[in-house]
Formats: C-alpha cells, structure tokens, sequence
C-alpha cells in the first residue's frame, strides 16, 4: 500500500522541479528567447504554460491524495471531479518533436514534467479502477508498484 512517504516523496520531487522551472523561467528563459524566432517565442510561451500546469495539476493531486492518507478528505472527496487530475489535452501531451529548437535546459524540464504528470496520470487511473473494482480488501491507495 502506498505511504505517506511515498507521496512525500513524489511531491518533494514536483515541489523540486517547480523550484528549478521558476528559476530557469525567470533567470534565463528571457535571454534564452532572444534567439529563438518569433514562431519559436510563441511556441516557448505555449510551451512554458504547458510546463507550469503539468506541475500544478500534479502537485494538487498528489496533495489531495495525501490528504486522504492523513485523512483530512474522504476517499469520495478526492474523487470528485474537481479533484481529479485534470489537464490531460494540454498537460498529457508529448512534445518532444515540437521542442528541438528550444534551449535543451528548457528541452529537460519539459521532458521531466510530462514523465512526472504521465506517472501521476498512471495513478489517478489506478485509482479510478480500483474504484470501479476495488482490491480484495478493497482499500485505497493501491499497492505501490514502480517508481512514482
């Protein structure tokens, strides 16, 4: 069964990737976006925003189910529509193709968010399986299985 620490653990890492894209967004990107085109301005600004909601749609889900492990919120809390994990069109897609021009620091943090969200997504499923047709004691979270 997953812990506390585990999600701890997972936040910690979003927590860390949030710190490191607000110090590449404002320490670097501006200057980086002086030699992109202005396609690629637009395409970074796109892009940047993409980065940012991965992470707080992440961030939030894990804090809620976290919360249901402290039992602050009820399972059924955390599975109301407004707490799922949201964002799946914009945060869920890969656009690794669409980032080769960019700068490559930029290229990682984009590449870790969608790993970070794809595994928070592979959760949030899990959980609305689980729901649909719960283990045999029928608990909440599931058992760990891999790296989250």
């Amino acid at each position: 069964m997953a812990t506390i620490e585990f999600y701890d653990r997972t936040m910690t890492e979003t927590m860390g990737l949030l710190v490191e894209a607000r110090r590449y967004l404002s320490d670097r990107a501006e200057a980086d976006a002086r030699n992109l085109t202005i396609d690629q301005g637009l395409a970074s600004s796109v892009e940047t925003m993409r980065l940012v909601s991965r992470l707080t749609e992440a961030l939030a889900w894990l804090l809620t189910h976290r919360a249901v492990l402290t039992g602050e919120l009820t399972l059924d809390e955390a599975l109301a529509p407004e707490r799922r994990l949201g964002g799946h069109v914009l945060c869920g897609r890969d656009t690794t193709d669409d980032m080769r021009t960019m700068p490559p620091d930029f290229q990682k943090l984009m590449a870790r968010s969608l790993d970070l969200y794809q595994r928070v997504a592979h959760l949030d499923a899990q959980v609305s399986d689980r729901i649909s047709q719960p283990n045999e004691s029928g608990s909440w979270p599931p058992e760990r299985s891999g790296n989250a």
